[in-house]
């Protein structure tokens, strides 16, 4: 388990199989559909351009969340859309030759953007992701991205009379948000990386709703993030 992928990845597994007894066949055959798609491109890509043969756990775990959030009643091609976007972010939205977007991320708030349905399906236990989110959060140092994610979404809620804990996705909080490569590191780094995503949430609920709070939050957060280099600790 020194690889934390595969805990996402068993982690995304379990969460898919609580869910298809409610959402049934369909379902399967969506969430498989974007796993080949993104785990296919990446591998196909990277063999492409870089002349390498990898194990796509990265690309695996965008399939699963892409077609774990996007609607499963949606038309395969839009699937199929969204499942591409997601990998050629990654190869071709970059900073220093790194990509600063989470790619599943960027692929959703398009979709919302367009006014694609997020359902949230693969957010099947809460409970579970917590447990185990609190668990990959401490241990690759990005709890303080959760902190700083509760700590102003929590206030600007409250301030307005509303419960921060009607609407907070706990699988975007502990799965999305602390992606390794696009969230930030160190400790004031990540509470403002947190915190900037906090705001930007709440704005987009009280202000913007047409649009996903969580995926619009977090690619506002990625975008800030090249700048957010530049605080130490």
């Amino acid at each position: 388990m020194k690889d934390k992928k595969n805990i996402v990845i068993a982690l995304l597994t379990i969460l898919c199989l609580i869910r298809i007894p409610q959402a049934g066949f369909r379902f399967i055959f969506w969430i498989l559909s974007g796993i080949v798609l993104c785990s296919g491109l990446d591998i196909l890509i990277n063999r492409i351009r870089w002349k390498k043969s990898i194990l796509p756990k990265s690309a695996i775990i965008t399939g699963f969340i892409v077609s774990g959030i996007l609607d499963y009643h949606q038309p395969f091609y839009m699937l199929a859309i969204i499942a591409t976007l997601a990998v050629l972010s990654k190869h071709i939205i970059q900073y220093k030759d790194k990509h600063i977007l989470n790619p599943a991320n960027f692929a959703l708030f398009t979709a919302s953007v367009f006014k694609l349905p997020l359902t949230w399906s693969i957010e099947s236990n809460i409970y579970l992701i917590i447990l185990v989110g609190l668990y990959l959060a401490y241990s690759i140092k990005k709890i303080f991205q959760v902190i700083g994610f509760l700590v102003f979404f929590s206030v600007f809620s409250l301030i307005n009379r509303i419960n921060p804990f009607i609407f907070i996705s706990w699988f975007f909080l502990f799965i999305m948000l602390i992606e390794p490569k696009t969230s930030g590191f160190g400790m004031k780094r990540g509470f403002v990386f947190g915190g900037i995503s906090g705001i930007t949430a709440f704005l987009i609920y009280k202000f913007v709703p047409v649009i996903d709070i969580f995926t619009g939050s977090l690619f506002v957060a990625n975008l800030a993030n090249p700048v957010l280099q530049k605080i130490r600790g």
